[in-house]
């Protein structure tokens, strides 16, 4: 539809044309490799052929003397030049990991940068990386988690005993006295494979040093372009005022591009010492093994119920495999302490204890990816709700719906310290089983099985945590607690409105939310307003696109400056006017009396008061640029429920998703067409995990899916046709906004699970192990292979 805007037509909850999506679909974006500027040089990295191993040999003379080659940096050429990354302190911590730029003594895992060549063009760049000459003296390999764990197990740093870069033990409530209590205890082992979050465009960056107000320009394809200028700073010795980061647009992120990596810092540098630009992108390849992973879950979770069904105590042990390093900036912490702390999701758990640790192995670092660590959580749980509805002998929706935090109980505080308020849960599951005709699919299914044909269905229930502010933490005991945001709102002399913020989009339509929203708080056209969210030379401080929290502080931080800026606006209509401003109202970019018999477009009233003022008092005029903060305090839950229908070949073991229904309260809609676009790609993604997508290594710590054609992913044929309702209750931030982002993939990898496990457990199998390739799923039917799955 058009963005004009009529009187008394509200932008938010409309379906408008995101803008910043034109030039997409025009080919006129500008992605990280599309700049380029005149003497550019470009950079290559020469990365590790072992996972483990000290450099007892680099030689680097013949790249060097290859015509064309600017230079070429070891590691030993940046020590004491600049700061290694150092695992950030958690008061979890097991142990401190130092990251090098480039590899100094020793490398930890396959990929990992060793050398770096600056060259006229990639080309020659790259015919450089293979004149270098690297001799390794290879070392033993860790590369599973509970191997790592074990004393005697050979150590990825010397400063981390058993491997621990993060070990926390946490309980609330008497869990030992649940357990001894309970009419029913359950238990059961879910492991998930490493991930990928496989962006479309890989990372990248231009580094350009110019001697001006900014010594050092930054374009990367990044999640936070001022977290980014602020350890810039820090680890090349410069002012933050010196430095400018701008993320063009940028092919999808998931938080792959929400971490520190060596490679864009050591272009930085390469930038400032030699006085040119630089360029790096890296090739798929680079992206598979040198970008950070995701999941690689290992769980022993178990329930303890009453003779109803009602859970008493729930207890888990989580082993997360987080590679080679503590990805600087989030830590290691990130995937196993969410595992562990938000596995409780949306169902009523008092009691609880947990152990999970972080183990580095040598592999490829993890780092955020969406909804980190809860989609393994909540597949846990759920799988094991259902095996305890089986074993009480009542349908698993019947026990989710004893157990699930009703809308009477809130606000409930769980066992994990989480307040849930403003929340839906039981409202999400009522609408999906409605929609999805539950008792038929039951009826259907029974009817399938005595065709001799396996049908699976899975209900799954989830909690996402969205919009995080101060008072609660990114994770239990990081470091980084980022919790407000600014944005500035600046009406322009022409009367058309700037919003500026440090929201950059990987495809949220972020700037089109914003719009949406101060069209609707001012009364200004959305055709009148403009959105610049990805340039720090630009935008008030702001620490970036994560962790769902971007309608919640976006919009929230133009509803405070709108309000400010609104007065003014109505300050100076009312004396230019002669109306009192109570007797004025601002709609459709024009100021109008209240009985609509007088009017001054918004344009002439901006124009006045910049270029002829001197009738205007002082106090009055008192410019319209207004920059807000906001901070949500507590967050937001967004909440969903997902039914899931699959059949399940017996003789391959494949897996086909037949029916798909989903319902999800995101709170108030801002663009409905965005939302539904960001709860599919996340269910999408949510198939991969459950069904297809795992990075696989060698006993050696070589990794084997290094291609398109060895990590699958789901295609437009593996992923249905999402029926998706929405059972929404405004939140208690501003605007009743929450954020949808993540969600969907919870909900999908616990109801793909639970709906494989209860195709198999009519036949009496079971799986633990996902993705559900059909080696596993035959296994689970009991079927004998000659070759581990």
């Amino acid at each position: 539809m058009s963005g004009t805007r009529f009187v008394n037509e509200r932008m938010v909850g409309s379906s408008v044309l995101p803008e910043e999506a034109i030039p997409l679909v025009e080919g006129e974006a500008r992605f990280l490799n599309d700049i380029s500027f005149a003497g550019m040089f470009h950079v290559a990295f020469l990365r590790s052929q072992h996972a483990h191993a000290r450099l007892a040999r680099i030689d680097t003379s013949r790249a060097r003397a290859l015509p064309g080659v600017v230079t070429v940096l070891t590691g030993a050429d940046l020590l004491g030049k600049v700061e290694p990354f150092t695992s950030m302190p958690n008061r979890f911590s097991g142990g401190q990991s130092t990251q090098h730029w480039l590899a100094v003594e020793k490398v930890r895992f396959c990929g990992e940068a060793i050398c770096t060549v600056v060259a006229e063009s990639r080309a020659l760049a790259e015919d450089a990386i293979e004149l270098i000459e690297v001799d390794y003296d290879p070392l033993p390999v860790v590369t599973n988690a509970r191997d790592g764990e074990r004393d005697g197990s050979p150590l990825v740093h010397d400063t981390c005993p058993n491997n621990y870069l993060i070990r926390r033990d946490y309980q609330s409530g008497d869990v030992d006295a649940a357990f001894a209590n309970a009419h029913l205890v359950v238990k059961r082992r879910f492991q998930l494979g490493r991930k990928q979050a496989l962006c479309m465009e890989g990372r990248g960056c231009v580094a350009a040093w110019r001697d001006g107000s900014f010594k050092l320009s930054m374009w990367m394809s990044h999640q936070l372009p001022y977290v980014v200028r602020h350890y810039l700073a820090k680890h090349l010795g410069l002012s933050e005022t010196d430095i400018r980061v701008v993320a063009p647009q940028t092919g999808g992120g998931f938080g792959q591009k929400a971490s520190i990596y060596p490679e864009e810092f050591v272009c930085a540098f390469l930038a400032l010492q030699l006085r040119r630009p630089v360029k790096w992108v890296e090739d798929r390849l680079e992206n598979m093994v040198a970008s950070t992973h995701a999941r690689e879950h290992d769980i022993e979770v178990a329930l303890a119920l009453d003779a109803e069904g009602h859970i008493l105590a729930l207890q888990s042990d989580i082993w997360t495999d987080v590679g080679a390093y503590s990805t600087y900036l989030w830590s290691a912490g990130m995937e196993p302490l969410q595992t562990g702390g938000l596995m409780p999701g949306p169902y009523q758990v008092k009691a609880l204890r947990y152990t999970t640790r972080g183990v580095a192995t040598n592999k490829t670092p993890v780092g955020p990816y969406r909804a980190v660590g809860r989609p393994s959580a909540s597949a846990s749980l759920e799988l094991l709700l259902d095996q305890a509805a089986a074993e009480l002998g009542i349908d698993p929706v019947e026990i989710r719906r004893r157990n699930i935090i009703p809308q009477s109980a809130m606000p409930f505080r769980n066992g994990n310290n989480l307040v849930h308020d403003h929340v839906g849960y039981m409202p999400c599951l009522d609408m999906a089983l409605a929609k999805s005709g539950y008792p038929v699919l039951r009826k259907e299914q029974q009817a399938m099985l005595a065709k001799g044909k396996l049908r699976g269905i899975g209900v799954a229930c989830f909690a996402e945590l969205t919009g995080l502010g101060t008072s609660t933490a990114v994770g239990p005991g990081t470091l980084l607690q980022p919790g407000r945001d600014a944005v500035t709102l600046r009406l322009e002399t022409s009367g058309k409105l700037t919003i500026a913020a440090a929201l950059p989009s990987q495809g949220q339509r972020i700037a089109t939310a914003m719009r949406q929203v101060a069209a609707d708080e001012l009364g200004i056209r959305l055709d009148d307003i403009a959105c610049l969210t990805n340039d720090t030379g630009m935008a008030p401080y702001g620490f970036g696109t994560f962790a769902s929290r971007t309608a919640v502080f976006g919009s929230g931080a133009v509803i405070q400056a709108a309000g400010e800026l609104r007065r003014r606006i109505l300050a100076v209509a009312a004396h230019i006017m002669q109306t009192p401003s109570e007797e004025l109202m601002l709609a459709d970019s024009v100021v109008e009396t209240v009985d609509r018999t007088r009017s001054l477009p918004l344009r002439q009233l901006a124009e006045h008061s910049f270029f002829s003022a001197k009738d205007i008092p002082s106090e009055i005029n008192q410019g319209f640029e207004v920059t807000a903060f906001y901070d949500p305090k507590h967050g937001s839950f967004a909440a969903g429920a997902h039914v899931v229908v699959v059949d399940v070949d017996e003789e391959t073991g494949h897996v086909e998703i037949v029916r798909y229904v989903a319902a999800e309260d995101v709170g108030r809609i801002i663009n409905p067409a965005v939302v539904e676009g960001q709860i599919i790609g996340g269910i999408a993604q949510g198939v991969g995990e459950a069904l297809y997508e795992q990075l696989i290594y060698d006993e050696n710590g070589q990794p084997r899916t290094v291609t398109l054609a060895d990590y699958l992913v789901p295609s437009a044929l593996e992923v249905p046709h999402i029926e998706l309702h929405h059972a929404n209750t405004p939140s208690g931030a501003l605007g009743g906004f929450k954020g949808c982002g993540e969600g969907s993939i919870i909900g999908a990898l616990a109801g793909i699970s639970c709906a494989v496990a209860d195709a198999l457990r009519q036949r009496g199998g079971d799986i633990f192990h996902f993705p559900a390739t059909p080696e596993r799923v035959l296994r689970g039917l009991g079927v004998a292979l000659d070759d581990a799955a």
